[in-house]
This record gives C-alpha cells, structure tokens and sequence, in this order.
C-alpha cells in the first residue's frame, strides 16, 4: 500500500493563556474516563464540547452528522473563536486529558484521515518534557498552542512519564478546499490513489481483477485490464 503522510504542523497558533483559562472552566466531574479501559493504563479522560446531543459526557466521536454546543463550551471565552477558525463543516471537539504516569496503548482510530476527507487536529494545550508521542513507529514533539493534523488511521499511543497531566484539545473536521490549501501550503504530500479509487490498493486489486473478469462483460473486462495493468506499471 502507498504511504501516507501521517503528521502535519499546520500554520495555525493560539493563545496558550487563553487555552488554559478555558481548560480550567471544566468541572472534575465533567471528566470522564475513556470507555476503552483496555486502551490505556493510568488515566485518561475526555470531556465534550461538541457532541451529538449536546451532553458534555457523550464523548463518543461519530461522523457525518451535525453535533451540538454542550454546557461547556457555552462557558467558553476563547475556545469558540478556535473552532471558527476552521471554515469547514466541524464535527467532534473534545478536550483529552493523560494523566501523569499513564499510557494509551498503540491504536488505529478508523476513518480518521485526511484521504477519507477527515481531519483530526491536535492543540496542544498541557504537556511536559517527559511526554512521547509515537505514530507509525516515529517519535513526534508538539508545541503548545501550535495545530497538528494527526492521521489516526495509523498505530499511536502515548506515554506520559511525566508528574503533570497532557491534554490536547482535537477538533474533528471535514477536508474542503478551505482546509486543504493549509495542508498544501505546508508541504503536505497529497495522497495518490494509483488505482483511481480510494478502495482499491495492493493488497485487494487482484481480487477486484478477478471479480471484473467474472462478471465477464465488455464493460467489466476492460476494467480489468485497466486495473491489471496500472498494477504491471508499478512492479519494481
């Protein structure tokens, strides 16, 4: 399969002062512990700016429908300005808090990806020297109050050996025109699909050839000589 950028620092920076003020809005028992108890060890929790029905605890992220304001980010001075930064369609905005001396566990968040028309941004908001961020196996250091695109598609996890906690607050939004410019401007290497079809790659081609082949019809037989040989052109 082709590779995929998978980190980008975008062109965006806030107000680390105002983050924090806004940070420290959230209540303790608008936490909530991460439902995946098997992903991580120690603490983790999220709590909901945006959800589908506007509770502050639904921290369950889903795609393509239109989310709500909850409490808290009503009590928000700042945060509401750095969600409209984004002229795109935002979905899921969650503060996500790893306390000290935790871990989350190497995941894939499916469907999370620039590709599939998905960004999930990271702002950094707390952090201290002893925090690693690893995705696809590469180690990566963020800035405070600095934007990142993250593809989740790919294996991450953290670890926090540190004495204070880590909490980014991630955007989910929607890959338009608006947004992608960002992602060119910096240096963004755009996913090419080498068989003009997002759902075809190395590993499912050969099935899909032989799928065109027994349908067996004009039509589908010269698709699969089309497929068949962009796949030639590409054997090294």
């Amino acid at each position: 399969m082709e590779k995929i950028q998978s980190f980008l620092k975008l062109p965006f920076c806030f107000d680390l002062k105002m983050l924090k003020d806004d940070l420290n809005q959230v209540k303790e028992d608008e936490w909530v512990s991460h439902p995946n108890i098997q992903a991580y060890d120690g603490l983790w929790k999220t709590t909901a700016l945006t959800s589908p029905d506007g509770d502050t605890k639904n921290i369950v992220a889903v795609e393509n429908i239109d989310y709500k304001q909850t409490p808290l980010l009503k009590r928000m001075k700042y945060i509401k300005s750095v969600i409209d930064t984004f002229q795109t369609k935002v979905e899921a905005v969650r503060f996500m808090k790893l306390g000290a001396n935790s871990v989350i566990k190497e995941h894939c968040d499916k469907g999370s990806s620039f590709e599939e028309g998905y960004a999930r941004l990271h702002i950094p908001i707390s952090s201290n020297d002893e925090v690693t961020f690893i995705l696809s196996g590469e180690n990566y250091k963020m800035d405070l109050g600095a934007c990142y695109y993250i593809d989740a598609n790919n294996p991450h996890g953290v670890v926090n050996e540190g004495d204070s906690d880590r909490v980014h607050l991630l955007i989910d939004c929607h890959v338009n025109d608006w947004l992608k410019k960002f992602f060119l401007d910096g240096g963004f290497e755009m996913p090419v699909n080498k068989y003009g079809d997002k759902s075809i790659n190395d590993e499912n081609v050969d099935a899909i050839i032989d799928s065109f082949k027994a349908i067996n019809t004009q039509v589908s037989l010269e698709m699969a000589d089309k497929l068949q040989r962009i796949k030639d052109s590409h054997v090294v």
